[in-house]
């Protein structure tokens, strides 16, 4: 329980950090966004009002309503004056397109010489230019650090002011006249008035004008008003197509008068205002370092995590192997030791007369201390090779001479359970091993046929040798019941028996092949369960001679 809510509190920790990680970044990307966003609109403003303020320094310096120096200009529909008796002088333009022209400038209310009226319709008041204000060049890419929203809107108002002043500035320098570097005009204040301006625009019933005032040369009463109607249309068209590739869905629409002076969309030459056309977006995309740094850490969580709970799981396990051995030991000592006791007792108090009976009960005292004797060997072994310090004297050997010396030991251990061996090998067949360690292996190969097979279609137990490339396999095998396919590979984990299933099947604590594996290992060699046969065959391969 305690790793486990350790679990869940480092998991939710590192859950947080990448929300909070996930989080910054998804802000960082879109300050970035909003930041290239605000660079491309002040970019565009820029272009567009270089257009629009070329049309006006162009239109400023033509002379009359035919300028045979300067080309035409397909952004403007007509040129004309209207004088103050009313007529309209357009130097033979249509006379269907005068009419109408007339009918837009009929509200104006320039036929009583009022041209403060016709000042407070031209929309000025929202471009606050800034005289003698020096040309920057266009803005760069704002840095990272620069990306809050605070620092774009400061920066867009500087730019419109700037823009403002760049386009006053370059009008000034056109030589319209002595007085035009006072047209300054202020939202907040009466526009001033010059003997000879220069061109205003102006949005007359949605159609785009520029206009000026003309004065007779004495200074007099008012005389004219000079103008040139835009090709509205045209005019947006060529705006939007000057940004097409800083702002791809852009649009502009008309500033009328009474807008905001700081709205920072709008022209400082033209009272056009641009519409972007979309807004940032950030990503929520991990990038770089911060993939590597995230990745790193959940990694190193999972692997702390699992390195935990592979040492918990393995604690687990060896006190189980633990109290395995324990219960199971404990029940193979008592079987033996309580027939030692029972019999020594019926021994010495005479209880048994009978010469024959008394031999068996020998008999029965000396296999039982050999069982003992066998367990605690095996105990032992096993515990000389936990610790690694079991050594094998590796020689070579003749199979005749090595296991043939062994073969009486291994029969009375068969006659015991009323079974036989058989053996099988070539002669001068030789193997490299330790003979105490083959001696050990195969004595527990014999005695778990002794347990197992006694039930089984034959008493007989093949002990064979045979010579594979370079190798040679000792085979035990017997006739019992085998081992289940399932088990083949259980059956050599240390202690895999308990107390109850040590005392529901044969004696033994499930030692005895672990050991056996261990010891043909430490040999160069190996130990295996095969199925290839009834009954169960063991298979100990070493290297050959």
């Amino acid at each position: 329980m305690i790793l486990i809510a350790c679990a869940v509190v480092i998991i939710g920790a590192m859950g947080w950090l990448t929300k909070e990680v996930m989080a910054a970044e998804r802000e960082r990307s879109l300050a970035e966004a909003r930041a290239d966003l605000q660079e491309r609109i002040r970019l565009s403003l820029w272009r567009m009002d270089s257009v629009a303020a070329g049309l006006m320094i162009e239109e400023n310096q033509r002379t009359g309503l035919v300028d045979n120096v300067l080309p035409e200009n397909p952004l403007v529909k007509m040129r004309f004056k209207v004088k103050p008796d009313g007529k309209i002088d357009s130097n033979g333009a249509d006379a269907a397109e005068v009419e109408k022209l007339r009918g837009l400038l009929s509200g104006w209310e320039m036929y009583d010489n009022r041209f403060d009226m016709m000042c407070a319709a031209v929309h000025v008041g929202a471009n606050q230019w800034v005289a003698n204000a020096a040309i920057e060049e266009p803005p760069q890419k704002a840095q990272v650090f620069k990306q809050s929203v605070g620092y774009q809107q400061d920066r867009n108002l500087k730019e419109r002011q700037v823009r403002g002043g760049a386009f006053n500035n370059a009008v000034g320098k056109t030589g319209i006249g002595n007085e035009v570097s006072q047209m300054i005009p202020i939202p907040s204040a009466e526009p001033l008035l010059t003997a000879a301006g220069m061109f205003q625009p102006a949005w007359v019933e949605g159609e785009a004008f520029l206009l000026r005032d003309m004065r007779s040369s004495n200074g007099g009463a008012f005389a004219a008003l000079e103008g040139a109607w835009l090709d509205t249309t045209e005019f947006r068209k060529v705006l939007l197509d000057e940004v097409a590739d800083l702002l791809p869905h852009a649009d502009v629409e008309a500033v009328l008068p009474g807008g905001d002076p700081s709205d920072v969309f709008a022209l400082a030459s033209f009272p056009w205002r641009l519409i972007p056309g979309e807004s940032a977006i950030g990503s929520a995309e991990l990038r770089g370092p911060l993939v590597t740094s995230l990745t790193a850490g959940w990694v190193a969580v999972a692997i702390a995590l699992l390195a935990g709970a592979a040492l918990v799981h393995g604690v687990m396990k060896l006190s189980e192997r633990r109290a395995s051995f324990v219960s199971a030991v404990t029940h193979e000592l008592r079987t033996p030791l309580t027939t030692f006791r029972l019999y020594s007792e019926m021994l010495d108090t005479g209880a048994v007369s009978d010469e024959s009976k008394r031999a068996g009960y020998f008999k029965t005292l000396r296999r039982e201390a050999d069982r003992l004797s066998h367990l605690v060997e095996n105990v032992l072994a096993f515990s000389q090779v936990e610790r690694g310090s079991a050594r094998s004297a590796v020689s070579e050997y003749s199979v005749e001479d090595l296991v043939g010396g062994m073969r009486e030991r291994f029969e009375e251990r068969l006659a015991g359970a009323e079974m036989v061996l058989q053996t099988e090998w070539d002669d001068g067949l030789k193997i490299r091993a330790d003979a105490a360690g083959v001696e050990h292996v195969l004595f527990n190969l014999i005695d778990n046929a002794a347990k197992y097979a006694t039930s089984g279609k034959s008493n007989e137990v093949t002990l064979k040798a045979d010579e594979v490339g370079d190798r040679v396999e000792i085979k035990v095998c017997d006739q019992g019941a085998g081992v289940a396919k399932g088990d083949r590979q259980r059956v050599f984990r240390a202690f895999h028996k308990s107390a109850k299933a040590a005392a529901e099947s044969r004696p033994g604590v499930g030692l005895g092949l672990a050991l056996s594996r261990r010891l043909a290992r430490q040999m160069g060699g190996d130990l295996v369960c095969r199925g290839d046969q009834s009954g169960a065959c063991f298979v100990l391969s070493l290297p050959k001679a």
